[in-house]
Formats: structure tokens, C-alpha cells, sequence
């Protein structure tokens, strides 16, 4: 039996709900939830933006067309009508997170969070976002606004499509809105592969999924072709056998997004797009009675898309354990999933709904002005406040330790760049990857007045011979073409370098290991030739045999060698973990006191454990320092040194834990003699 429901009254220029059209926007953000609560089989869940996208064109061209063919469109009515509809339970969800922010974030989430927040009141959070993260990257579970972009990239369309349409004559506005969809698809196609976060972000690159709705809603206002009898164009009927296979579509692909590709936006979102517009131009249906809880949530599913995404945020921001258990999570994810229901359903009916009707007017323009300024007034303000006296500033901890400097972390071959050493003629070089960097601080501080060279690449370690490739990863990934020419080139360069630099020697190599040892995740491909080596084993005995061989050649180019093995690590933010005990916040997924559990540090990374322990036996006779006897009990491993962080994430040293460790690592492996000698003129 169908459903009908009572419609209430509309504003003029409105017409009532379609019921599908409802169930489809339950759908969209059924997937999204789905997808943030990390759920299996929703994969693919995040195109649930998308099919919102072309609802929204679709819902919102209509409105203005038809306002244009009644001769009584204004833009002070149809922003003032949009304002009311989007701002105030937007706003009530900016306040609440806002209130909840001095007690759920550390203070560089706080920092990032305003930038958030005045970006959502501004319109442009999409652009704050790309600005400090890719969606996909995992800083973005932190940030509980992350879901605002979207709302921001459909005001700013919202913003340049009315005039669009106004300033075209009327028998040209279908085709001037094809040819920017047209142009925003080409665009996103050629820019795609040059800046993915961008292109994801950004209203030019992304305007043709709210164009597709625009031109269904301008075929759809044409009718041409109307049923003399049906009073429904016939084009529409014909659509009602390609009905079922769009819904299938939009029910099936967000399951396995990979059947069209790891681009995102890409096939995957032209298909549920264009499966949309089926369904948004198909002859309006009632749909059966079981039918009616979805139109229900489809009701608030604007609602219920702004209040889901803070609470996961706020979560993830508790859980200190980043992803290395995936699943740990599921079931507070679940919970704050299905919190959101209820607190939803009160912000659609005591917020959204009523505000359409009260915030008309002058006083609808001062209230909703005011709350503006005052959500401005309150980043502003948490983003001035200072940490209290005496306590530490995990901002500054936190920050990524490149070393001498950021433009150390090479893209391009090594060239002895004047900010990556520390005087002219420097003696010493560190050479290897963010584990290398890492050292700098301290290394500095042990080579004293010889000077030292910084040769070091993200995840490249120093190994000429060897690099790490992830299959799965799409091109210009880490771990894949065009980066592993990059790695290969740039130690390659390092070597040429130390030829024709005598003056070098002393050459300290340090790596995490973990990318080139990691059977699960890795292989390793040698710089000369096509094959691949899988397996523990087999990448082992490659890696001690790459770096022997290194070690011998840096031998006969007269340098003495050591090797840093990389600091015990844990599964969690360690420096995230002890600013949240400092601070007296919720924290879950770390161990007691933040400090690392030795045996399961041990046991994660068993694989580095034994090539390090091999490479101390090889027949090289390699001086292979460690850090665990200067921290370690047999049981913990300490995180904090004189109250002093020693970790600026889950095994990255801090500036200052590399000064303090550093010298004592030295002289616990070599001796003072030895480190005198390494000081001492040749």
C-alpha cells in the first residue's frame, strides 16, 4: 500500500516534497554514516556527498527557475530563504562543538579548529580544509568539522548560480549549464592528477555533480513532450525502466567503489551521479509503506548529517591509538552513529524546522547576524588562549622535527643545500629518512663545533640498492612510480656527493625499517632490475645485504660509519596521550602513564628487531646504537625525561628528547673514548 503523508504549508515558489526524492537523501546519508562509522561493506560510503550534490542542484535550480518564470525571483529572497534553511542548525552544532572544544581537543586540534570554524561561517571551509589536510589523510579524523566542506563547496555554487541563470536568456540557460559542468569535469580530469586534495575540495573541479542536477531540473521545467492523458512528459516515463538499475547503482557501488578506480572524485561518483539524476527525472512515485521511516530520516537528514561527524571527531580525538587496530574503534563508532539519531531528530524539530518561519525579516538578519559574530568571538578567543604557566607547550612539541629544516625533507636529488648543514666544510652527515631527521637536534649537539650535513627523504631510507613499494597504491603515492624513481635518484645522489666531499667523515644512517621489512604491506624492489622481493626473509637478507655493501663503500671512500636503530615505539600518539593527561582529558586506547609497553614494542616489530640484530653480528663489525638500554627496564620504556616529552608523536623523537637522548645513545654504545676520538681532528 503506498505512503502518502500530509505536506505542510510552503513558501511560495515551493512545492511539496517527493517522497523518493527523501528516500534518496536517507540513503546518501545512511552511506556516509556508514562509511565514517568505518563499517564493512561501505567502503565506498563518502558518495554519499556526491549523490547529495546533485539532489541539491537539482532541488535548488528548480527553485530559482521556477521564481524566474513567475517574474518574482530576487537574490535578498533566495539567499535570506537559504540562510534560514542551512544557518541556524548549523549554527547550533558550530556552537555546541565550540563549547566542547577546550575539553575534547589538544591544543594544535584546538589551533586547526578555529581555522574550521571561521571557515564554515565564511563559506570557504573547503578551502581551510585543503588547506590543512587531505580527507583521506589520517590528521582528518580529527577535526569535527571535517564534514563542513561540503556544505561550504554548495554555497559557494549556490553563490554563482543564480546570477548564472538570471544574465542567460532563458532558451540558453540549459546549454550554458552543461558547458560549465562540461568544463568543471575537464577540469577535474586534467587537475586530478596534479593536486588530488584540491581537485576533491574545490567548487571549480566538483561544480559538475551540482551542475547534473542543475540540468535535470532544467529538462525537467522544459516538459517537453508532456502525456496528453498523464499530464507527464513522455521522456519521463520512459525513464521508468531504467528506475530499478539506478537504485541498484546507488545501493551496490559505494560497496566496492575499486570496481571504477582509487580516484576520488572519479567514475565511481559519475555513476551514482548520473544514476541520481535517473531518479531525480523518472515520473515522481509513491513509494510502499515500509518505506516511511526512511522519508522520515530523509526528512532530517541534514540534520543528522551535522550533528554524526563531531561526535566520531570528538572520539577519534580521545582514542589516542591512531589506526593500528582498526576495528578497536567500531563499536564506539557504532554508538556515537546511533546517538546522533535522536539528537538530530530534536535539532530538525526544535531548530530547523521553526527557524524557517521565525527568523524572517529584520530580526531573522539580527539573530542570525549575531550568532555569527559571537561563533567568530569564541574561536577567536579559544585560539588566543594560552596553556597555563609552567605547563608544556605541546604545540611546539608536537611539531614535525625535520631536522635542520623543512626543505631537508628532499624532493629533489641531494645537493649540500646551505639549510641542510650547519657550517661550510661540516665533517659529520646524517643520511636516511623521517628517522634520520629526527636525530638532527641531537646529533648537532654531540658533533659540536665539526659541523654536520643533513641527506634525508621521507620514507627513503639509506639504501641505494633497495626501495619499498606498496602494489596497491595508485601513481604518485608514496611507495609507488613516480616516488620510487625519486628515492632511488635521491640516494644515488647522496653517494655521488660523499665522493666529492673528502671532508666528510663521519656518516651516521638511520631508518624506521619498517617499510622496507613489512611483509604485509611491502615488497622491495632493487634499483637495478624488475624483480621484487616478497617475503620477511627474503627482504631481510636483501636489506643486510644492501647496507653492508654500502658500508663497505663508504669505507673505501676513507668515512667512518654507525648506524641508528629507530627508538622503541608505541601504538598510540604518545606526545597526544601525555598532553591529554596533562590537560585532564578523556583518553582511551594508551597504556597507563603514556609509556611504551616493551614486550608489545618487541613484538610489533620483531622484523626490525632482527635485522638490526643481524646487522650487529654482520661481518662488518657496524657500530648499531640503540636507544632501548638507555630507556628501557625490561617492562616500559620511558616516554618523559626530567618531565621532559621525549616523543613528538607515536615514535618520532621531539627536538628536545633528540638533545637529551642523543649524547647519552652515543656514549652508551661507544664510550666517551671513542666519541672523543670521532671529534678529534683525523
Amino acid at each position: 500500500m503506498p505512503f502518502h503523508r500530509p505536506h505542510g504549508p510552503h513558501a511560495a515558489g515551493e512545492v511539496p516534497l517527493r517522497d523518493d526524492i527523501q528516500a534518496l537523501r536517507a540513503i546518501a546519508v545512511s552511506w556516509v554514516l556508514l562509511y565514517h562509522a568505518q563499517l564493512p561493506g561501505a567502503s565506498g560510503g563518502y558518495l554519499g556527498v556526491d549523490i547529495f550534490f546533485v539532489i541539491s542542484g537539482y532541488l535548488i535550480t528548480g527553485l530559482i527557475q521556477r521564481a524566474l518564470q513567475r517574474g518574482d525571483f530576487t537574490f535578498r529572497a533566495f539567499y535570506s530563504r537559504r540562510a534560514r534553511r542551512l544557518l541556524p542548525a548549523a549554527y547550533v552544532v558550530l556552537g555546541a562543538t565550540l563549547l566542547a572544544a577546550p575539553w575534547a581537543l589538544n591544543r594544535s586540534e584546538q589551533i586547526d579548529f578555529v581555522g574550521q570554524l571561521l571557515g564554515a561561517l565564511g563559506f570557504a571551509n573547503n578551502v581551510v580544509l585543503w588547506r590543512q589536510t587531505g580527507y583521506f589523510q589520517g590528521a582528518s579524523d580529527l577535526k569535527p568539522l571535517l564534514h563542513f566542506w561540503s556544505l561550504a563547496l554548495e554555497e559557494q555554487y549556490y553563490l554563482v548560480l543564480p546570477a548564472l541563470l538570471v544574465f542567460s536568456p532563458a532558451r540558453l540557460r540549459i546549454g550554458v549549464v552543461v558547458l560549465v559542468a562540461a568544463a568543471s569535469l575537464a577540469l577535474l580530469m586534467w587537475w586530478q592528477p596534479l593536486d588530488a586534495s584540491g581537485a576533491f575540495y574545490l567548487l571549480p573541479t566538483r561544480a559538475w555533480e551540482l551542475g547534473l542536477g542543475s540540468i535535470g531540473a532544467l529538462i525537467s521545467n522544459a516538459g517537453a513532450g508532456s502525456d496528453p492523458v498523464r499530464g507527464v512528459p513522455s521522456w519521463q516515463r520512459t525513464l521508468r525502466w531504467l528506475a530499478w538499475p539506478a537504485w541498484a547503482l546507488i545501493l551496490v557501488v559505494p560497496m566496492a567503489p575499486q570496481w571504477f578506480g582509487t580516484a576520488h572524485p572519479g567514475p565511481a561518483a559519475l555513476v551514482v551521479g548520473l544514476a541520481t539524476l535517473v531518479l531525480l527525472l523518472r515520473e515522481p512515485a509513491s513509494l510502499p509503506r515500509v518505506a516511511a521511516p526512511l522519508i522520515r530520516i530523509g526528512d532530517w537528514s541534514y540534520a543528522l548529517y551535522l550533528v554524526h561527524w563531531p561526535l566520531i571527531a570528538i572520539l577519534h580525538n580521545a582514542w589516542v591509538g591512531l589506526k593500528a587496530d582498526p576495528h578497536a574503534l567500531m563499536g564506539w563508532r557504532i554508538g556515537a552513529v546511533l546517538l546522533a539519531f535522536p539528537l538530530a531528530w530534536g535539532l530538525h524539530r526544535a531548530v530547523e524546522r521553526p527557524a524557517k518561519a521565525l527568523l524572517t525579516g529584520r530580526r531573522g538578519a539580527w539573530i542570525l547576524g549575531t550568532g555569527t559574530a559571537v561563533l567568530a568571538l569564541g574561536g577567536i578567543m579559544l585560539a588566543l588562549h594560552k596553556p597555563a604557566p609552567g605547563s608544556i607547550d605541546f604545540v611546539e612539541l608536537r611539531k614535525a622535527n625535520y631536522g635542520l629544516s623543512a626543505n631537508c625533507d628532499a624532493e629533489e636529488p641531494f645537493d649540500g643545500r646551505e639549510e641542510c648543514r650547519t657550517r661550510p666544510g661540516a665533517r659529520w652527515m646524517v643520511w636516511g629518512d623521517s628517522y634520520a631527521m629526527h636525530l638532527v637536534p641531537g646529533l648537532v649537539r654531540v658533533a659540536s663545533d665539526q659541523g654536520l650535513v643533513q641527506a634525508t627523504k621521507s620514507s627513503c631510507g639509506p639504501f641505494p640498492g633497495l626501495t619499498p613499494v606498496r602494489p596497491e597504491l595508485g601513481r604518485g603515492n608514496s611507495f609507488a612510480s613516480p616516488w620510487i624513481e625519486q628515492c632511488q635518484a635521491f640516494n644515488a645522489s647522496v653517494l655521488r656527493w660523499l665522493e666529492r666531499h673528502p671532508e666528510i667523515d663521519t656518516v651516521v644512517l638511520s631508518s624506521l625499517l619498517t617499510q622496507y621489512l613489512d611483509e604485509s604491506k611491502y615488497e622491495l624492489q632493487r634499483t637495478r632490475g624488475d624483480g621484487r622481493l616478497r617475503g620477511e626473509a627474503a627482504m631481510r637478507a636483501a636489506l643486510l645485504d644492501d647496507m653492508t655493501a654500502t658500508v663497505k663503500r663508504l669505507r673505501a671512500m676513507g668515512k667512518r660509519v654507525m648506524v641508528v636503530a629507530p627508538p622503541p615505539s608505541a601504538p598510540f600518539d604518545i606526545a597526544g596521550c601525555l598532553e591529554r593527561r596533562q590537560a585532564h582529558r578523556w583518553t582511551i586506547g594508551a597504556t597507563p602513564g603514556c609509556v611504551i609497553d616493551e614486550r608489545d614494542d618487541e613484538r610489533r616489530r620483531a622484523a626490525e628487531r632482527r635485522f638490526i640484530t643481524d646487522l650487529a653480528k654482520s661481518d662488518v663489525r657496524l657500530p648499531v646504537l640503540r636507544f632501548e638500554p638507555l630507556l628501557c627496564d625490561g617492562t616500559t620504556c620511558q616516554v618523559e625525561r626530567d618531565g621532559v616529552p621525549l616523543y613528538r608523536d607515536q615514535g618520532h623523537l621531539s627536538h628536545e628528547g633528540s638533545r637529551l637522548l642523543m649524547p647519552g645513545v652515543m656514549s652508551e654504545a661507544l664510550g666517551e673514548r671513542q666519541i672523543a676520538l670521532l671529534r678529534s681532528p683525523r
